[in-house]
């Protein structure tokens, strides 16, 4: 793996690539700059936004990599960019109520926003400046979920003490069918990957779980009797055919979309009997003049027992880019990787770190799995290729972030007030 430069950011969560993998935008204090994510020396933009501080607290790409919009909630306004005219300029102000999200419509030419209070959501075109157009009660929680096609918006609302999913049309945004939910507070929704079924998770009080088809009629209502809490995490798998909801007891219910019934239960043990490739960072000796710490990962013997505690920094499910591996990381064990062969629903490797996992990504494109710790070193893994780490050439900076190019060629690794480029090279991975 290489590493660039390393360059200025001021918040680490801002950073985001555009969806060609052209450029990456991040935040400096009140500007933005673009700059080209194979040679970040390179500036492609700078804009210089009105805001004070906090400055900049959203940073989010156009679908077509046209446009990104930058967001001040505190100032209650959004501003849109173009990179490839820096002439150009929107300015959205809500004179009614506070903005506190905004977010892309899929045609790249409307910017929804959501005011305080969930009193409504506004959509806001690009092309004619005077056209808006508003949804009334909608759940900012919940959010939105838009169709694989981006044809429609499934809008979480409440109204008459009952929740409720409005199926909206993109073109038009006018309403072209409303799901009624059997839920006392839904938390947040995700449409399927095939656009036939959406799920719907209640408050996190109770593991409730509707799955309801575009017509309305409900196919399944998910409520395992030992569920305790609700759910915290809900993931599609890429073509489909599973969706895993993870519980706050750090269990993950598998369940089928052809019968809507689980097919497994995933629950993360520390002790491990069962045969299966644990890797245990290790800390190696340290010479008295070295001014930094060297690991290194070995494979644990079984039966083993894994740590657990430890002050949490990211819960983690998702699958891999081609559906066939899914990885989590839960409260319990915050410094412990899972990663299951979703075909057998077995564990194919545990992976265990000295420090927490702060985040932990899949590539878009290949089964690569990348997380860190808060280290200066960037943790890989690949299937039957095992565990590996790069040390980035500062060893003063601590990785917290990892965000992938959406064309799988690199990543930008991100610290407090800095950020690198990373790139994995054909070269054999280290020993």
């Amino acid at each position: 793996m290489e590493f660039s430069d390393l360059y200025k950011q001021s918040n680490s969560a801002l950073a985001q690539f555009s969806p060609d993998g052209r450029f990456i935008a991040v935040a400096v204090e009140h500007r933005l700059i673009v700059r080209d994510s194979e040679n970040p020396k390179r500036i492609h933009a700078v804009f210089s936004t009105p805001y004070t501080a906090p400055f900049v607290q959203q940073v989010e790409w156009s679908r077509d990599s046209r446009f990104v919009f930058t967001a001040s909630f505190a100032q209650s306004r959004v501003d849109v960019w173009a990179p490839d005219d820096v002439d150009w300029r929107c300015a959205i102000t809500d004179e009614v109520a506070r903005v506190e999200r905004a977010v892309w419509s899929p045609d790249s030419l409307h910017v929804l926003t959501f005011s305080e209070l969930d009193l409504r959501l506004s959509v806001w075109s690009l092309i004619d400046g005077d056209e808006r157009k508003y949804v009334q009660f909608p759940k900012m929680q919940a959010g939105v979920s838009f169709h694989p096609d981006g044809e429609f918006a499934a809008v979480a609302q409440r109204r008459d003490l009952r929740d409720y999913i409005g199926v909206y049309s993109t073109q038009d945004w006018r309403l072209v069918r409303e799901l009624a939910l059997d839920t006392a507070d839904v938390q947040g929704m995700r449409w399927s990957p095939d656009g036939l079924h959406i799920v719907a998770w209640d408050t996190s009080a109770s593991f409730v779980v509707q799955v309801l088809n575009v017509g309305g009629a409900v196919k399944r209502s998910v409520q395992p009797a030992d569920a305790g809490l609700g759910v915290r995490t809900c993931v599609w798998s890429p073509n489909g055919q599973f969706v895993v909801l993870g519980g706050y007891d750090g269990r993950l219910h598998v369940l089928s979309s052809l019968t809507w019934r689980a097919v497994a239960t995933l629950e993360p043990k520390p002790h491990i009997s069962i045969p299966t490739d644990v890797f245990c960072e290790t800390e190696l000796p340290r010479a008295l003049s070295a001014s930094r710490i060297h690991t290194r990962f070995d494979l644990a013997t079984i039966p083993c027992m894994l740590k657990t505690g430890g002050k949490s920094h990211k819960t983690c499910v998702e699958f891999s880019a081609d559906g066939s591996l899914l990885c989590a990381v839960n409260e319990s064990m915050p410094c412990t990787v899972w990663v299951w062969q979703v075909r057998t629903m077995r564990v194919s490797a545990i992976i265990q770190t000295l420090h927490p996992v702060r985040v932990c990504v899949w590539s878009p494109v290949e089964n690569v799995l990348v997380f860190a710790t808060g280290a200066a070193s960037v943790y890989l893994w690949r299937e039957n290729r095992g565990c590996h780490l790069f040390e980035i050439p500062a060893a003063s900076v601590a990785v917290g972030g990892v965000v992938w190019n959406p064309n799988g060629d690199g990543m930008a690794v991100l610290s407090k007030g800095l950020f690198a480029m990373a790139y994995i090279t054909d070269q054999t991975e280290p020993e």
